[in-house]
Protein backbone atom coordinates (compact mmCIF):
# COMPACT_ATOMS: atom_id res chain seq x y z
CA UNK A 1 0.00 0.00 0.00
CA UNK A 2 1.05 3.36 -1.14
CA UNK A 3 0.31 6.28 1.15
CA UNK A 4 1.05 8.90 -2.15
CA UNK A 5 -1.00 7.02 -4.75
CA UNK A 6 -4.54 8.32 -5.93
CA UNK A 7 -6.98 5.80 -5.15
CA UNK A 8 -10.80 4.79 -5.95
CA UNK A 9 -13.31 2.80 -4.81
CA UNK A 10 -16.86 2.31 -5.26
CA UNK A 11 -18.33 3.85 -1.63
CA UNK A 12 -21.62 2.19 -1.84
CA UNK A 13 -23.03 -1.31 -1.69
CA UNK A 14 -23.22 -3.99 -4.32
CA UNK A 15 -26.78 -3.80 -6.12
CA UNK A 16 -29.24 -1.59 -7.51
CA UNK A 17 -30.37 1.58 -6.12
CA UNK A 18 -31.04 5.31 -6.83
CA UNK A 19 -27.36 6.43 -7.06
CA UNK A 20 -24.23 5.32 -6.60
CA UNK A 21 -21.15 6.56 -5.18
CA UNK A 22 -17.77 6.36 -5.75
CA UNK A 23 -14.69 8.48 -4.66
CA UNK A 24 -11.38 9.23 -5.49
CA UNK A 25 -8.71 10.50 -3.52
CA UNK A 26 -4.99 11.39 -3.83
CA UNK A 27 -3.13 14.71 -4.94
CA UNK A 28 -3.90 13.69 -9.15
CA UNK A 29 -7.84 13.19 -8.29
CA UNK A 30 -8.68 16.01 -10.09
CA UNK A 31 -5.81 15.29 -13.26
CA UNK A 32 -7.98 11.77 -12.93
CA UNK A 33 -10.67 13.47 -13.00
CA UNK A 34 -10.38 15.75 -15.61
CA UNK A 35 -9.75 12.61 -18.22
CA UNK A 36 -12.94 11.01 -17.73
CA UNK A 37 -15.58 13.73 -16.37
CA UNK A 38 -17.36 15.93 -19.57
CA UNK A 39 -19.63 18.82 -18.93
CA UNK A 40 -22.89 18.22 -20.05
CA UNK A 41 -22.12 21.05 -23.26
CA UNK A 42 -19.64 17.61 -23.69
CA UNK A 43 -16.83 20.16 -23.13
CA UNK A 44 -13.60 19.02 -20.86
CA UNK A 45 -14.03 20.59 -17.17
CA UNK A 46 -11.27 22.67 -16.53
CA UNK A 47 -12.15 24.42 -13.33
CA UNK A 48 -13.08 22.75 -10.08
CA UNK A 49 -14.74 24.86 -7.54
CA UNK A 50 -14.66 23.37 -4.16
CA UNK A 51 -17.91 21.67 -2.60
CA UNK A 52 -19.63 22.77 -5.74
CA UNK A 53 -22.19 20.19 -7.24
CA UNK A 54 -21.50 19.96 -10.99
CA UNK A 55 -23.76 17.76 -13.36
CA UNK A 56 -21.89 16.31 -16.46
CA UNK A 57 -20.87 12.80 -18.01
CA UNK A 58 -18.39 10.37 -17.52
CA UNK A 59 -17.00 9.11 -20.46
CA UNK A 60 -14.55 6.48 -21.61
CA UNK A 61 -11.23 7.18 -22.93
CA UNK A 62 -12.72 7.01 -26.25
CA UNK A 63 -14.88 9.99 -25.10
CA UNK A 64 -18.03 7.61 -25.40
CA UNK A 65 -20.07 8.19 -22.30
CA UNK A 66 -20.97 6.20 -19.80
CA UNK A 67 -23.21 7.56 -17.62
CA UNK A 68 -24.68 11.24 -16.59
CA UNK A 69 -23.79 11.91 -12.88
CA UNK A 70 -23.28 14.74 -10.74
CA UNK A 71 -19.98 15.53 -9.14
CA UNK A 72 -17.70 17.76 -6.34
CA UNK A 73 -14.67 18.39 -5.24
CA UNK A 74 -13.03 18.81 -1.53
CA UNK A 75 -9.59 20.34 -1.15
CA UNK A 76 -7.54 18.61 1.12
CA UNK A 77 -7.93 20.79 4.18
CA UNK A 78 -11.34 20.09 4.30
CA UNK A 79 -12.00 16.40 3.02
CA UNK A 80 -12.44 13.57 4.65
CA UNK A 81 -9.23 11.74 3.90
CA UNK A 82 -7.30 14.77 4.26
CA UNK A 83 -6.34 14.49 0.67
CA UNK A 84 -7.91 16.14 -2.51
CA UNK A 85 -10.73 14.12 -2.79
CA UNK A 86 -13.55 14.06 -5.48
CA UNK A 87 -16.88 12.23 -5.35
CA UNK A 88 -18.72 10.82 -8.55
CA UNK A 89 -22.88 10.32 -8.23
CA UNK A 90 -23.87 8.25 -10.54
CA UNK A 91 -26.79 5.78 -11.33
CA UNK A 92 -27.25 3.20 -8.54
CA UNK A 93 -26.73 -0.57 -9.91
CA UNK A 94 -23.24 -3.11 -10.37
CA UNK A 95 -22.72 -2.81 -13.82
CA UNK A 96 -23.02 1.10 -14.20
CA UNK A 97 -20.66 1.87 -11.43
CA UNK A 98 -18.20 -1.30 -12.58
CA UNK A 99 -17.74 0.55 -15.88
CA UNK A 100 -17.08 3.69 -14.00
CA UNK A 101 -14.21 2.62 -11.70
CA UNK A 102 -12.78 0.95 -14.69
CA UNK A 103 -12.49 3.86 -16.33
CA UNK A 104 -11.29 5.92 -13.34
CA UNK A 105 -8.42 3.29 -13.11
CA UNK A 106 -7.11 3.29 -16.66
CA UNK A 107 -7.17 7.14 -15.80
CA UNK A 108 -4.31 6.59 -13.59
CA UNK A 109 -6.18 5.96 -10.36
CA UNK A 110 -5.34 2.59 -7.91
CA UNK A 111 -8.42 0.59 -6.30
CA UNK A 112 -8.50 1.00 -2.96
CA UNK A 113 -7.75 -1.35 0.10
CA UNK A 114 -10.06 -2.19 2.78
CA UNK A 115 -10.53 0.85 5.03
CA UNK A 116 -7.88 3.03 3.00
CA UNK A 117 -10.01 5.83 2.69
CA UNK A 118 -10.07 6.00 6.38
CA UNK A 119 -6.77 4.93 7.39
CA UNK A 120 -5.32 7.59 5.04
CA UNK A 121 -7.45 9.80 7.38
CA UNK A 122 -6.22 8.82 10.20
CA UNK A 123 -2.42 9.44 8.93
CA UNK A 124 -3.14 12.63 7.85
CA UNK A 125 -4.73 13.35 11.25
CA UNK A 126 -8.16 14.08 10.60
CA UNK A 127 -8.99 11.50 13.11
CA UNK A 128 -7.69 9.41 15.85
CA UNK A 129 -6.93 5.71 16.25
CA UNK A 130 -10.47 5.74 18.34
CA UNK A 131 -12.20 7.94 15.91
CA UNK A 132 -11.44 6.14 13.01
CA UNK A 133 -12.51 2.41 14.90
CA UNK A 134 -16.19 4.62 15.22
CA UNK A 135 -16.50 4.69 11.56
CA UNK A 136 -17.21 0.81 11.19
CA UNK A 137 -18.65 0.88 14.76
CA UNK A 138 -21.17 3.49 13.06
CA UNK A 139 -21.88 1.02 10.07
CA UNK A 140 -22.53 -1.83 10.91
CA UNK A 141 -24.26 -0.56 14.68
CA UNK A 142 -27.31 -3.17 15.39
CA UNK A 143 -29.58 -0.63 17.73
CA UNK A 144 -30.08 3.29 17.94
CA UNK A 145 -28.49 2.97 21.30
CA UNK A 146 -25.36 1.53 19.18
CA UNK A 147 -25.62 4.02 17.12
CA UNK A 148 -25.34 6.39 19.36
CA UNK A 149 -21.82 5.73 21.05
CA UNK A 150 -20.40 5.30 17.96
CA UNK A 151 -21.69 8.50 17.07
CA UNK A 152 -20.12 9.75 20.30
CA UNK A 153 -17.08 8.28 19.82
CA UNK A 154 -16.50 9.70 16.12
CA UNK A 155 -16.78 13.03 17.74
CA UNK A 156 -14.01 12.41 19.93
CA UNK A 157 -16.05 11.84 23.27
CA UNK A 158 -13.61 8.90 24.39
CA UNK A 159 -10.56 10.81 22.82
CA UNK A 160 -11.24 13.76 24.84
CA UNK A 161 -11.30 11.92 27.87
CA UNK A 162 -7.96 9.54 27.03
CA UNK A 163 -5.98 12.93 25.79
CA UNK A 164 -7.05 14.91 29.55
CA UNK A 165 -5.48 11.93 31.43
CA UNK A 166 -2.34 11.95 29.06
CA UNK A 167 -1.78 15.67 29.77
CA UNK A 168 -2.27 14.88 33.27
CA UNK A 169 0.36 12.17 33.51
CA UNK A 170 2.87 14.57 31.32
CA UNK A 171 2.64 17.36 33.95
CA UNK A 172 3.22 14.29 36.46
CA UNK A 173 6.18 13.03 34.91
CA UNK A 174 7.99 16.86 33.92
CA UNK A 175 9.02 16.94 37.32
CA UNK A 176 9.88 13.55 38.13
CA UNK A 177 12.32 13.64 35.10
CA UNK A 178 13.45 16.86 35.74
CA UNK A 179 14.55 15.04 39.22
CA UNK A 180 16.61 12.71 37.23
CA UNK A 181 18.16 15.33 34.92
CA UNK A 182 19.00 17.07 38.28
CA UNK A 183 19.64 14.37 41.01
CA UNK A 184 21.26 16.98 43.73
CA UNK A 185 17.65 18.43 43.81
CA UNK A 186 15.50 16.68 45.73
CA UNK A 187 11.80 15.95 45.52
CA UNK A 188 9.99 17.85 48.56
CA UNK A 189 7.57 15.85 50.45
CA UNK A 190 5.08 18.36 49.73
CA UNK A 191 5.37 17.57 45.70
CA UNK A 192 5.33 13.78 46.25
CA UNK A 193 1.74 14.20 48.32
CA UNK A 194 0.78 16.98 45.52
CA UNK A 195 1.43 13.87 42.91
CA UNK A 196 -0.26 11.12 44.42
CA UNK A 197 -3.81 13.25 44.94
CA UNK A 198 -3.23 14.23 40.73
CA UNK A 199 -2.44 10.82 40.47
CA UNK A 200 -6.08 9.22 42.27
CA UNK A 201 -7.71 11.57 39.99
CA UNK A 202 -6.08 10.05 36.99
CA UNK A 203 -6.50 6.51 38.32
CA UNK A 204 -10.39 7.29 39.12
CA UNK A 205 -10.87 8.77 35.73
CA UNK A 206 -9.48 5.20 34.17
CA UNK A 207 -11.15 2.68 36.65
CA UNK A 208 -14.43 4.73 35.43
CA UNK A 209 -14.11 4.23 31.55
CA UNK A 210 -12.59 0.46 32.76
CA UNK A 211 -16.42 -0.04 34.82
CA UNK A 212 -18.59 0.26 31.43
CA UNK A 213 -16.03 -1.33 29.04
CA UNK A 214 -17.91 -4.64 29.71
CA UNK A 215 -21.63 -3.58 28.52
CA UNK A 216 -20.37 -1.14 25.64
CA UNK A 217 -18.39 -4.21 24.59
CA UNK A 218 -22.27 -5.72 24.40
CA UNK A 219 -23.49 -2.55 22.67
CA UNK A 220 -20.85 -2.90 19.87
CA UNK A 221 -20.75 -6.45 19.63
CA UNK A 222 -23.89 -8.14 20.47
CA UNK A 223 -24.57 -10.70 23.64
CA UNK A 224 -24.94 -14.41 22.91
CA UNK A 225 -27.98 -15.83 24.60
CA UNK A 226 -28.40 -19.61 24.07
CA UNK A 227 -32.02 -21.75 24.51
CA UNK A 228 -31.28 -25.10 25.66
CA UNK A 229 -33.78 -27.80 26.51
CA UNK A 230 -34.51 -31.51 25.63
CA UNK A 231 -36.61 -31.49 22.62
CA UNK A 232 -40.07 -30.76 22.58
CA UNK A 233 -39.89 -28.10 25.45
CA UNK A 234 -40.62 -25.26 23.27
CA UNK A 235 -37.20 -23.85 22.28
CA UNK A 236 -38.07 -22.76 18.64
CA UNK A 237 -41.60 -21.35 19.91
CA UNK A 238 -39.87 -19.01 22.55
CA UNK A 239 -37.07 -18.07 19.83
CA UNK A 240 -40.11 -16.58 17.36
CA UNK A 241 -41.63 -15.73 20.48
CA UNK A 242 -39.04 -12.78 21.30
CA UNK A 243 -37.98 -11.97 17.34
CA UNK A 244 -41.39 -11.75 16.98
CA UNK A 245 -41.98 -13.65 13.80
CA UNK A 246 -41.75 -17.51 12.81
CA UNK A 247 -37.81 -17.96 12.50
CA UNK A 248 -38.04 -21.09 13.65
CA UNK A 249 -39.90 -24.26 12.41
CA UNK A 250 -42.14 -25.83 15.11
CA UNK A 251 -43.82 -29.17 15.03
CA UNK A 252 -44.59 -31.67 17.30
CA UNK A 253 -42.07 -34.10 16.11
CA UNK A 254 -39.06 -34.08 18.57
CA UNK A 255 -35.92 -33.48 16.68
CA UNK A 256 -36.73 -30.42 14.42
CA UNK A 257 -34.39 -28.35 15.13
CA UNK A 258 -30.81 -30.48 13.92
CA UNK A 259 -28.34 -27.60 14.18
CA UNK A 260 -28.61 -24.31 15.74
CA UNK A 261 -30.87 -21.03 14.30
CA UNK A 262 -29.30 -18.15 15.03
CA UNK A 263 -31.11 -13.90 14.82
CA UNK A 264 -30.03 -10.89 16.23
CA UNK A 265 -32.62 -8.57 17.83
CA UNK A 266 -33.23 -5.04 19.20
CA UNK A 267 -33.95 -5.30 23.17
CA UNK A 268 -34.23 -1.71 24.35
CA UNK A 269 -31.14 -0.88 22.32
CA UNK A 270 -28.87 -4.26 23.35
CA UNK A 271 -28.28 -6.33 20.35
CA UNK A 272 -28.92 -9.71 21.54
CA UNK A 273 -27.99 -12.95 19.07
CA UNK A 274 -30.23 -15.34 20.12
CA UNK A 275 -29.45 -18.96 19.39
CA UNK A 276 -31.87 -21.94 19.41
CA UNK A 277 -30.28 -25.11 19.75
CA UNK A 278 -31.26 -29.16 18.82
CA UNK A 279 -33.15 -30.61 21.72
CA UNK A 280 -30.58 -32.12 24.17
CA UNK A 281 -31.10 -36.08 24.75
CA UNK A 282 -28.91 -38.99 24.09
CA UNK A 283 -29.30 -39.95 20.07
CA UNK A 284 -27.83 -42.86 17.61
CA UNK A 285 -28.49 -40.56 14.79
CA UNK A 286 -25.35 -39.27 14.41
CA UNK A 287 -27.03 -35.90 12.89
CA UNK A 288 -28.99 -35.52 15.71
CA UNK A 289 -26.15 -36.32 18.29
CA UNK A 290 -23.71 -33.41 16.37
CA UNK A 291 -26.59 -30.88 16.91
CA UNK A 292 -26.73 -31.95 20.77
CA UNK A 293 -23.00 -31.68 20.86
CA UNK A 294 -22.79 -28.42 19.03
CA UNK A 295 -25.64 -27.35 21.57
CA UNK A 296 -23.47 -28.14 24.43
CA UNK A 297 -20.59 -25.97 22.66
CA UNK A 298 -22.53 -22.97 22.35
CA UNK A 299 -23.92 -23.24 25.83
CA UNK A 300 -20.03 -23.26 27.13
CA UNK A 301 -19.48 -20.03 25.05
CA UNK A 302 -22.68 -18.25 25.77
CA UNK A 303 -23.00 -14.70 27.72
CA UNK A 304 -26.29 -16.47 29.09
CA UNK A 305 -28.54 -19.38 28.66
CA UNK A 306 -32.46 -19.58 28.40
CA UNK A 307 -32.37 -23.21 29.92
CA UNK A 308 -36.12 -24.58 29.32
CA UNK A 309 -38.54 -26.84 31.02
CA UNK A 310 -41.80 -28.38 30.15
CA UNK A 311 -43.70 -27.10 33.52
CA UNK A 312 -47.04 -28.90 32.50
CA UNK A 313 -44.61 -32.53 32.34
CA UNK A 314 -42.25 -34.18 35.37
CA UNK A 315 -39.15 -34.00 35.10
CA UNK A 316 -36.88 -36.32 32.43
CA UNK A 317 -33.51 -38.13 32.70
CA UNK A 318 -32.55 -35.03 30.01
CA UNK A 319 -34.13 -32.81 31.92
CA UNK A 320 -31.33 -33.60 35.23
CA UNK A 321 -28.14 -34.00 32.98
CA UNK A 322 -28.65 -30.34 31.38
CA UNK A 323 -29.25 -29.26 35.29
CA UNK A 324 -26.24 -30.87 36.47
CA UNK A 325 -24.21 -29.15 33.18
CA UNK A 326 -25.70 -26.04 34.22
CA UNK A 327 -24.79 -26.13 37.83
CA UNK A 328 -21.96 -23.22 37.47
CA UNK A 329 -23.26 -21.37 34.52
CA UNK A 330 -26.20 -19.31 36.35
CA UNK A 331 -29.26 -19.50 33.49
CA UNK A 332 -32.45 -18.19 33.51
CA UNK A 333 -34.65 -20.80 33.95
CA UNK A 334 -37.91 -20.64 31.84
CA UNK A 335 -40.93 -23.00 32.85
CA UNK A 336 -42.59 -23.05 29.77
CA UNK A 337 -46.24 -23.97 29.03
CA UNK A 338 -47.88 -22.43 31.37
CA UNK A 339 -50.97 -22.06 29.74
CA UNK A 340 -51.55 -26.10 31.01
CA UNK A 341 -51.56 -27.46 34.36
CA UNK A 342 -48.18 -27.45 35.91
CA UNK A 343 -46.70 -30.14 37.12
CA UNK A 344 -43.10 -28.71 37.73
CA UNK A 345 -42.31 -26.93 41.13
CA UNK A 346 -39.77 -24.24 41.51
CA UNK A 347 -38.46 -24.74 44.54
CA UNK A 348 -36.72 -27.70 42.97
CA UNK A 349 -35.18 -25.25 40.79
CA UNK A 350 -34.35 -23.20 43.84
CA UNK A 351 -32.16 -25.77 45.47
CA UNK A 352 -30.98 -26.96 42.46
CA UNK A 353 -29.97 -24.17 40.93
CA UNK A 354 -29.35 -21.73 43.59
CA UNK A 355 -29.10 -17.93 42.31
CA UNK A 356 -30.55 -18.66 39.23
CA UNK A 357 -33.48 -16.21 37.40
CA UNK A 358 -36.85 -18.12 36.92
CA UNK A 359 -39.44 -16.85 34.73
CA UNK A 360 -43.17 -18.86 33.52
CA UNK A 361 -44.09 -18.29 30.45
CA UNK A 362 -46.38 -19.41 27.28
CA UNK A 363 -44.61 -19.56 24.40
CA UNK A 364 -47.97 -20.09 22.56
CA UNK A 365 -49.69 -17.33 23.91
CA UNK A 366 -47.06 -14.85 24.70
CA UNK A 367 -47.66 -14.65 28.58
CA UNK A 368 -44.72 -13.79 30.52
CA UNK A 369 -42.87 -13.11 27.40
CA UNK A 370 -42.26 -9.34 28.36
CA UNK A 371 -41.06 -10.19 31.52
CA UNK A 372 -38.71 -12.34 30.54
CA UNK A 373 -37.04 -10.34 28.23
CA UNK A 374 -36.43 -7.39 30.94
CA UNK A 375 -34.84 -10.23 32.54
CA UNK A 376 -32.58 -11.11 30.06
CA UNK A 377 -31.53 -7.33 29.36
CA UNK A 378 -31.03 -7.34 33.45
CA UNK A 379 -28.82 -10.82 33.51
CA UNK A 380 -26.46 -9.05 30.28
CA UNK A 381 -26.08 -5.16 30.88
CA UNK A 382 -26.65 -5.64 35.19
CA UNK A 383 -28.22 -2.87 37.14
CA UNK A 384 -25.13 -0.32 37.44
CA UNK A 385 -24.08 2.19 35.26
CA UNK A 386 -25.99 3.70 32.49
CA UNK A 387 -25.67 2.41 28.80
CA UNK A 388 -26.44 6.41 27.95
CA UNK A 389 -23.28 7.37 29.68
CA UNK A 390 -21.45 10.28 27.43
CA UNK A 391 -18.52 8.06 27.29
CA UNK A 392 -18.27 4.00 26.53
CA UNK A 393 -15.45 1.85 25.81
CA UNK A 394 -16.78 -0.60 23.09
CA UNK A 395 -13.54 -2.67 21.94
CA UNK A 396 -11.55 -4.70 24.09
CA UNK A 397 -8.79 -3.80 22.31
CA UNK A 398 -9.26 -0.52 24.36
CA UNK A 399 -10.43 -2.30 27.40
CA UNK A 400 -7.02 -4.38 27.75
CA UNK A 401 -5.25 -0.69 27.16
CA UNK A 402 -7.04 0.35 30.00
CA UNK A 403 -6.30 -2.58 32.24
CA UNK A 404 -2.83 -2.05 31.57
CA UNK A 405 -2.58 1.59 32.53
CA UNK A 406 -4.80 0.94 35.57
CA UNK A 407 -2.09 -1.89 36.64
CA UNK A 408 1.29 1.02 35.82
CA UNK A 409 -0.86 4.05 37.78
CA UNK A 410 -1.18 1.74 41.00
CA UNK A 411 2.32 0.90 40.78
CA UNK A 412 3.22 4.85 40.95
CA UNK A 413 0.81 5.43 43.19
CA UNK A 414 2.65 2.51 45.63
CA UNK A 415 6.24 4.10 44.56
CA UNK A 416 5.04 7.40 46.01
CA UNK A 417 3.33 5.89 49.08
CA UNK A 418 6.81 4.28 49.58
CA UNK A 419 9.51 6.69 48.83
CA UNK A 420 10.61 4.76 45.83
CA UNK A 421 13.48 6.51 43.19
CA UNK A 422 12.43 8.58 40.85
CA UNK A 423 13.81 6.75 37.98
CA UNK A 424 11.04 3.61 38.69
CA UNK A 425 8.52 6.14 39.13
CA UNK A 426 9.48 7.69 35.37
CA UNK A 427 9.52 3.75 33.90
CA UNK A 428 6.01 3.07 34.74
CA UNK A 429 4.61 6.67 34.19
CA UNK A 430 6.06 6.42 30.72
CA UNK A 431 4.51 2.82 30.35
CA UNK A 432 1.21 4.36 31.06
CA UNK A 433 1.19 6.67 28.77
CA UNK A 434 2.13 4.78 26.13
CA UNK A 435 -0.87 2.39 26.84
CA UNK A 436 -2.93 5.17 26.78
CA UNK A 437 -1.55 6.20 23.65
CA UNK A 438 -2.66 2.78 22.13
CA UNK A 439 -6.25 3.40 21.92
CA UNK A 440 -5.54 7.03 19.94
CA UNK A 441 -3.09 5.66 17.95
CA UNK A 442 -0.26 8.05 19.34
CA UNK A 443 1.93 5.02 20.45
CA UNK A 444 0.54 2.19 18.26
CA UNK A 445 2.51 -0.81 15.86
CA UNK A 446 1.88 -0.40 11.87
CA UNK A 447 0.76 -4.00 12.53
CA UNK A 448 -2.10 -3.09 14.47
CA UNK A 449 -3.25 -0.01 12.32
CA UNK A 450 -2.93 -2.15 9.23
CA UNK A 451 -5.21 -5.18 11.43
CA UNK A 452 -7.84 -2.57 12.08
CA UNK A 453 -8.35 -1.15 8.91
CA UNK A 454 -8.28 -4.44 7.01
CA UNK A 455 -11.89 -4.94 9.47
CA UNK A 456 -13.60 -2.15 7.07
CA UNK A 457 -15.21 -2.46 3.73
CA UNK A 458 -13.68 -1.26 0.54
CA UNK A 459 -14.81 2.30 -0.03
CA UNK A 460 -14.47 3.72 3.21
Amino acid sequence: MSETETIAAISTPPGEGGIGIIRISGDQALAVGAKILRQRSGNPVTTWPERKVRLGYVVTAEDDPIDEVIYFYFKKNRSYTGEDVLEIQGHGGYQNLKRILSTILQAGARAAEPGEFTQRAFLNGRLDLAQAEAVIDLIRSRTDLAQRIALNQLRGSLSGVIKEQEDKLLALLVPVEGALDFPEDEIPDLERSKAQKELQAIRSNVANLLAGAERGIILRDAATVVIAGRPNVGKSSLLNQLLGEERAIVTPIPGTTRDFVSEIIDLEGVPIRLVDTAGVRASVDPVEKAGVEKAYRLMAEADLILVIFDAATPLTTEDRELITFLAEKQPIIVLNKTDLPVKLPTSFFQTALPGAKIRSISALTGEGIPALKAEIRQAIMGTGGSEEQPVLVTRIRHQEALKEALGLLDLVAQGLEEQLSEDLLAVNLRAALEALGRITGRSVSDEIIKEIFSQFCIGK
